[in-house]
């Protein structure tokens, strides 16, 4: 920059100090009156099936076996409130508030709209648990929930045709509700094996 360029940036910076702040109304956008809030489980419909830990992309969402229960978390600390949990959610049980809901008791009301912003609220989360389903067999704990498995049997008997889902029931089960290495042993005792349709 040469020499007359230096003196009127000097220039302009010194006339800058004496005006006062101008502030501009922008054309575009808009400001929402109430703002997206964490994620709500609704315990009846969750199935612990995990999809929205899968695609949760700030990993606020966190799935825990512990003591033959499953237990979905969700930090609100870390959540950016994108949706995508909610969005992927099979069983629709996820959804994002935009009411204005009150604090949770002894913290105060302003930390509640600045957890975006990496307020020190203590542990602002969102937790359902789940009971694990235990093969019926050797009584190990399976990843994942009775509640899913239940969901998914449901699932597939409706898309088959109905002489075909007396059979399959029955099988089935028998079949989710066994841990890998007890289907391996028993399938062919139990006749649970597909190949019984080939």
């Amino acid at each position: 920059m040469n020499i007359a360029g230096k003196l009127k940036a000097f220039g302009e910076l010194v006339t800058n100090i004496f005006r006062k702040p101008v502030t501009v109304k922008e054309t575009f956008g808009f400001v929402a009156e109430n703002f997206r809030w964490l994620p709500r489980r609704d315990a009846d419909k969750c199935t612990g099936c995990g999809a929205c830990n899968e695609r949760c992309s700030s990993g606020a969402t966190c799935i825990t076996d512990v003591n033959g229960e499953r237990t979905i978390s969700i930090d609100g600390l870390r959540c950016i409130f994108c949706g995508r949990c909610a969005d992927v959610c099979p069983e629709n049980a996820l959804d994002l508030t935009i009411e204005n809901t009150p604090p949770a008791p002894g913290v105060d009301p302003a930390l509640r709209v600045s957890l975006s912003r990496g307020s020190e609220e203590p542990g602002p989360t969102v937790d359902s648990t789940l009971r694990l389903q235990k093969c019926i067999v050797c009584g190990e704990v399976m990843p994942v929930t009775g509640k899913h498995l239940d969901i998914i049997k449901e699932r597939m008997l409706v898309n088959l045709k109905p002489d075909t889902v007396v059979i399959v029931e029955k099988d089935m089960e028998r079949y989710l509700r066994t841990c890998i290495s007890c289907r391996r042993k028993y399938s062919l005792e139990w006749d649970t094996h597909p190949r019984k349709f080939i």
